[in-house]
């Protein structure tokens, strides 16, 4: 994970001075200095002998790279996050849309899917925030697409992509929101029918009934990511 400390050894024996008698004098504050100095040079040889894994807590190491744990948190939190949005919707939900390809042939395949579905949502609420009217929906919001950006960040470095890399693969100092067109052209390949439903939009201006719009388009994509997960994640992990 980082470079190795690059330094020389000096022996401990070839540092001390003769001293005179009474302590306190400029010779035993150089001696000092040396001890000092010849500790921290022998303290970085130590470090450098050490793989860096060993340096860290035992827990670090073993979560390092447990992706089976992560691709299980995602799962629970997609759920989560659809039982959530009926919940605050009630009578007003959306039903769950039929969906299509989501089951995939390779962990290299459901892995990059993964990435692309956790990009197009963390956008998908970006582009939605400035629109919704009711504060307390917009906080919900906000909650949920901070916990996709975090999904987001994890798969971007998974798959071996940059950070902060977004759906379209550029690299971003500050997130991009997706427009309501680029998030139906993302999520279209996965959705049969909309069972019924309303279409996957919302509007630009402000109102109660507009806020309903955007939580069932918000609805709409947890319920594809959950049916995604739920049908990969056994798939490649088992039950």
């Amino acid at each position: 994970m980082s470079d190795r400390l690059l330094a020389g050894g000096l022996k401990q024996n070839n540092l001390v001075p003769k001293l005179d008698d009474d302590a306190g004098g400029p010779d035993e504050d150089r001696f000092c200095d040396k001890r000092r100095r010849s500790f921290l040079r022998r303290a970085a040889v130590a470090v450098a002998a050490v793989p860096a894994a060993a340096l860290l807590p035992s827990t670090a190491r073993a979560g390092e790279d447990d992706a089976e744990t992560n691709f299980r948190d995602i799962q629970q939190h997609e759920n989560a996050h659809v039982t959530f949005l009926l919940a605050a919707l009630g009578d007003a939900a959306r039903p769950k849309p039929n969906f299509q390809n989501l089951k995939q042939r390779r962990f290299n395949d459901f892995s990059l899917t993964s990435q692309a579905l956790e990009n197009t949502g963390t956008g998908a609420y970006l582009g939605a925030a400035p629109v919704i009217k009711n504060p307390a929906y917009l906080g919900a919001a906000g909650s949920i697409a901070l916990i996709e950006a975090r999904h987001a960040g994890w798969l971007n470095t998974f798959v071996g992509a940059r950070l902060t890399t977004n759906v379209f693969g550029e690299l971003q100092s500050f997130e991009r929101p997706l427009t309501v067109d680029e998030v139906v052209t993302l999520a279209s390949p996965f959705i049969r029918d909309l069972n019924g439903g309303p279409p996957l939009s919302y509007d630009n201006q402000p109102s109660d009934d507009n806020d309903i719009a955007i939580l069932n388009f918000a609805l709409a994509l947890e319920f594809l990511e959950r049916e995604f997960y739920n049908v990969n994640v056994p798939k490649f992990f088992g039950r």
